[in-house]
């Protein structure tokens, strides 16, 4: 199955978190019309929406319960197994063995990082499955080893669903199938990595160079 990856990008409330609180129907279409698979959103059913996408934001919802209630939530047929080889593809074993009783640990979000409660939600969204997964900022705010972690994540559920992503960082944008550059409220730019580079003064390709150019001095 190809991948099938949508990048949205623009400056700081413009409106991609709105569009994507329309698509989960969040928010009430006030004006013109949205599709899916040539679908009209409005006349499909909030349950049918919400057994087919999943969205994850950057405060992902975590209680305090173990690890596996984290995940499983109330689908108790998910096995320990499938949890495990799961955190075994995306390298996130060293977070379970760091945890005293493993699976079973109830989880202290003063303990772990962000980036590791970011991660427990991750590892929940590939057990429990969608045909599109909505990520919103997935790398705010976490280290580059979770980051790495997380763009490992997002390279497995999109081989066999649709992924669109929300970000300012850059880092994850290369991968994706198609960019979408939006400034106030207005799409801009879409195209793939190469093809919005291919734009002389384009604004994805100055904010590439931009953070690119950040992140040499950095080093």
């Amino acid at each position: 199955m190809q991948e099938k990856r949508l990048q949205l990008l623009e400056e700081h409330g413009v409106g991609k978190t709105t569009i994507t609180k329309i698509l989960m129907r969040l928010y009430p279409i006030t004006k013109g019309k949205v599709t899916i698979d040539g679908y009209d959103l409005n006349e499909l059913s909030i349950k049918s929406i919400r057994n087919n996408i999943t969205y994850i934001s950057q405060d992902s919802y975590i209680f305090k319960d173990t690890v596996r209630k984290n995940i499983v939530l109330e689908k108790n047929d998910i096995s320990d197994k499938q949890i495990l080889d799961v955190m075994e593809q995306i390298g996130a074993i060293p977070l379970l063995e760091r945890l005293d009783n493993g699976l079973d640990e109830v989880v202290d979000v003063n303990r772990l990082s962000k980036g590791e409660l970011q991660v427990i939600a991750f590892i929940r969204a590939i057990v429990h499955k969608a045909n599109i997964y909505i990520f919103d900022e997935p790398t705010s705010n976490i280290d580059l080893r979770t980051e790495k972690m997380i763009q490992r994540i997002i390279d497995k559920i999109s081989k066999n669903s649709t992924v669109i992503i929300i970000a300012h960082r850059l880092s994850t944008i290369k991968n994706a199938n198609r960019i979408a550059v939006i400034n106030e409220g207005e799409l801009v730019e879409l195209g793939n990595h190469d093809e919005l580079m291919s734009i002389p003064s384009g604004q994805y390709k100055a904010l590439y160079e931009m953070q690119f150019k950040k992140e040499e001095a950095a080093v």
